[in-house]
């Protein structure tokens, strides 16, 4: 039976019980229709006989009530749903309503008139000289319903007809796409992945037709996806082996052999131990556990040890579940190894660099203490003898007075260098008023060192509270940077700039428009400044920047990340 059939008799069905419904409720609101039609006649009529009757007992001199009545019915005649009969006191019909010739040409089936015929009611009434019955007749009612009903049903069974042709036609149109759709299966059931339906001209229809159109790209990607992973699998650098529960190797691809110098039929067949040097463990996967980029060691075919990163997983029979071997994935990190020994060697340096850094500031603290305690005090003993001494021999020793004066003159000197020597080696500012302070002591001391240079320092963000080691080194930078620019650079500007941003991370640039230079062209093994910048950044962990060309002036870029400024 084709979908069309039984689609059609799906409709075909419910089309009946819907017709049934209808039905069932037509006779129904027949019925009452008739029933109330006949009992509001019978009512009707009887109220009007009993006036007739009590008219008639009213007045004798009529004559009596049944000869009132009689010749009253004769002229009513016939009374619509009424039969009107009319007795002597011997019980004999002296008088009848005449037959209802409504719809006489109309015959109503039995079985509709046994579901729209209501009770027969009888009304009798005692009169004088007999008896007078009213009973109801609803045939002429019933055959008025039944031209209704009849003219319903024809309609109903036309529209019934009409619309079975017009759903098995349109179920024919609208299902054609479907031997389209069977014909596509089938080609792909063939092996044609290229299969594809075009457009449809049903929605639902042409969604299933995208669906499969989807499945059907989904089917032919997966399909080139498995081809490229097992061209991957044969030409990816990482050498992949599988093994069965017993270790023996049944896959090895050309990257395996590459690294371990065996060949496939060398090695498929035999135990995957012979690449486990001697005295180590094999490293064992339980069921459905997964090793992931384990360091290890694996020996090659000529006996050398090489360091690899090991990934292992569980190779799964999907039928039921079982572990049947292991897919082994071993890469050569002997670089990286070699780069991590070179990133540790590094930071041993940087280590070293930063504690030698920290010696020297502590001995150049010290320094500077040692000169301002003790040779200071000696200057200035010196310059106050001096003065004394000029005090004294002005008048009588003019020439004593002026050599004292000589000495005042060369110990103020003195002093003054000492002060600048002390400010080089230690500022004393950032001890007591923090960087920012220092810095911007620095600038105005620098400021009257070249007055024909113009400096500007910016600060922004949170700069309190740096630990020392970090504000000594960025002032080491900016000292040393201002120091190379006022020398060599020949600049009339020099910018400062130190920020911290949200995050924490500090930004420090020092930029002027001097002569610039070739950074790949300076000798550093002859100057240490840019060296020594280089060193201080990196045992900060921190980012190092120099971009200079001839004539386009210098711009030196320091980044220090936040965990370095604990």
């Amino acid at each position: 039976m084709s979908l069309r059939f039984r689609l059609n008799l799906l409709v075909t069905a419910l089309l009946l019980l819907f017709m049934a419904a209808m039905g069932v409720a037509l006779v129904k609101e027949t019925r009452i229709s008739i029933r109330e039609g006949v009992e509001s006649a019978t009512h009707v009529t009887t109220q009007m006989l009993d006036r007739v009757i009590v008219s008639a007992f009213m007045n004798p001199e009529l004559g009596s009530t049944s000869d009132v009545l009689q010749q009253f019915l004769e002229s009513l005649g016939r009374v619509r749903s009424t039969d009107i009969y009319l007795y002597d006191m011997q019980d004999r019909l002296i008088y009848q309503s005449p037959q209802s010739t409504f719809k006489t040409d109309e015959s109503p089936p039995q079985w509709f008139v046994a579901l729209v015929a209501p009770e027969q009611e009888v009304v009798e009434r005692p009169i004088r000289g007999g008896v007078m019955r009213v009973v109801s007749n609803p045939s002429g009612a019933i055959r008025e319903a039944w031209g209704g009903v009849e003219m319903r049903l024809w309609i109903s069974g036309a529209l019934f007809f009409m619309l079975n042709l017009g759903v098995y036609w349109t179920l024919g149109r609208a299902l054609r796409p479907v031997g389209k759709i069977l014909g596509a299966i089938d080609r792909m059931e063939q092996g044609d992945l290229t299969a594809r339906l075009e457009e449809l001209s049903l929605p639902e229809i042409n969604q299933i037709g995208q669906s499969f159109n989807r499945m059907a790209e989904s089917l032919e990607t997966r399909t080139e996806e498995n081809r490229r992973l097992a061209l991957i699998v044969q030409q990816t650098n990482d050498a992949i082996m599988i093994h069965d529960t017993d270790g023996n190797i049944s896959f090895w691809n050309p990257a395996a052999e590459r690294l371990f110098g065996y060949s496939p039929q060398d090695i498929i067949g035999h135990s995957a131990a012979v690449l486990i040097p001697k005295g180590q463990a094999a490293e064992a996967v339980a069921a459905r556990r997964v090793i992931e980029s384990y360091d290890t060691r694996r020996i090659t075919r000529d006996g050398r040890v090489v360091d690899v990163s090991l990934s292992v997983a569980p190779l799964v029979n999907p039928h039921d579940g079982r572990v049947i071997g292991e897919i082994c994935s071993m890469r050569d990190i002997t670089e990286r190894k070699q780069a991590e020994e070179a990133e540790r060697k590094l930071e041993e340096n940087r280590q070293l660099t930063h504690l030698i850094q920290r010696h020297i500031e502590e001995e150049r603290r010290n320094l500077a203490r040692e000169l301002h305690d003790e040779l200071g005090q000696y200057v200035t003993a010196i310059k106050t003898f001096a003065v004394a001494i000029a005090n004294k021999t002005r008048e009588p020793m003019p020439e004593v007075a002026a050599s004292a004066a000589t000495i005042v003159a060369a110990a103020e000197h003195i002093y003054d260098d000492m002060h600048n020597i002390i400010r080089q080696l230690r500022p004393g500012a950032l001890d007591n008023l923090g960087l920012t302070e220092t810095l911007r002591d620095a600038v105005a001391n620098w400021q009257r060192q070249h007055p024909d240079m113009r400096f500007t320092l910016d600060f922004s963000g949170e700069l309190e509270h740096l630990n020392e080691s970090l504000a000594i080194n960025l002032y080491r930078i900016v000292q040393e940077a201002v120091t190379n620019a006022a020398r060599h650079s020949g600049a009339s500007q020099i910018a400062i700039t130190l920020a911290r941003d949200e995050r924490g991370a500090l930004g420090l640039t020092i930029a002027d428009n001097g002569r610039g230079m070739n950074p790949r062209a300076v000798d550093q093994s002859r100057h240490f400044g840019l060296l020594g910048m280089k060193e201080r950044v990196q045992s900060l962990r921190g980012q190092f920047e120099l971009d200079s060309q001839p004539d386009g002036g210098t711009r030196i870029r320091v980044h220090i990340p936040e965990q370095e400024q604990a």
